[in-house]
């Protein structure tokens, strides 16, 4: 990769943001569009410090990762209409100087459920009229999957480890909290994981446990590092379907190109994300 004055920066920033593929994939989109452009990673639990920075140097494109999808919100010049109602920015667009956010998670995470029927639920506790649920997490990542989840007509059961933070996403998405030694009462068709819970290197943990994996249910994991979590395989084990977080990272970062260059992305990158996880 060779870097000019006038290549364009473009980030992924987050506190931690070492785990993050961002780079990897943004650069190969880059070099494959003929972009005179380089992604770093700027990783800072300060997120005023990372906004003043996509300012200053310019930063062109940000992909906003954990903790700071919500925090960025008020720093921001413009928000788009999707972002401000699921309450969180994972991309942020500079054009002249003028920061606007986004919400491509949205994308990645309808890319990942497409196959998921969330309008009918199999043991629905509201008379089957829409899947039931099991989200755990409450932060950014998991108010964009309950956006989701609840323009999909399913209801969602919320356990996150700050009731309080789970309460504000139940009451903005019609959910219902649940505590851990309730999960075996209430059939799921569906269970999501929106936590860092079995990132690396923490991977022998899980954020259910197994018992509650039918062999009809869903099984979708935010977390892509490493690329088969413990929940994944556990899932693939009793005969449910296992849906890995890979899916939703490429079509959320296939749409923050989008967003910044003003055209579709084509090509498939799933070989090179893949390949980097099992350390190829």
């Amino acid at each position: 990769m060779t870097i000019s004055p006038a290549t364009k920066l473009t980030a992924i920033m987050g506190n931690p943001v070492t785990h993050s593929l961002s780079p990897l994939l943004h650069n190969a989109i880059y070099q494959k569009e003929g972009v005179d452009a380089v992604m770093l990673a700027f990783g800072n639990p300060d997120i005023s410090v990372l906004v003043a920075a996509v300012r200053a140097l310019p930063i062109h494109l940000a992909a906003v990762t954990m903790p700071h999808k919500q925090t960025i919100m008020p720093l921001l010049d413009e928000i788009d209409a999707t972002a401000r109602d699921i309450g969180a920015v994972n991309t942020v667009v500079n054009r002249d100087g003028k920061l606007t956010g986004f919400n491509t998670d949205v994308k990645g995470i309808a890319a990942a459920l497409s196959g998921v029927d969330l309008s009918a639920g199999g043991g629905s506790s509201s008379g089957g009229k829409g899947a039931n649920v099991l989200l755990v997490g409450a932060g950014g990542a998991a108010l964009t999957v309950a956006y989701h989840l609840h323009r999909e007509g399913a209801h969602i059961f919320c356990h996150n480890r700050d009731r309080a933070q789970a309460e504000v996403l139940c009451k903005a998405f019609d959910g219902t909290f649940i505590e851990t030694e309730d999960f075996a009462k209430q059939p799921f068709d569906v269970i999501v994981n929106a936590t860092p819970i079995g990132m690396s290197p923490n991977v022998d943990a899980m954020p259910v446990p197994e018992e509650i994996i039918q062999k009809e249910t869903a099984v979708f994991d935010l977390v892509y590092s490493p690329l088969e979590t413990k929940l994944l395989r556990t899932a693939d084990a009793r005969g449910a379907r296992a849906i890995s977080g890979l899916v939703m990272f490429l079509a959320q970062g296939l749409e923050q190109e989008r967003l910044w260059l003003g055209r579709d992305i084509a090509g498939d990158y799933t070989e090179l994300l893949e390949n980097k996880l099992r350390g190829l």
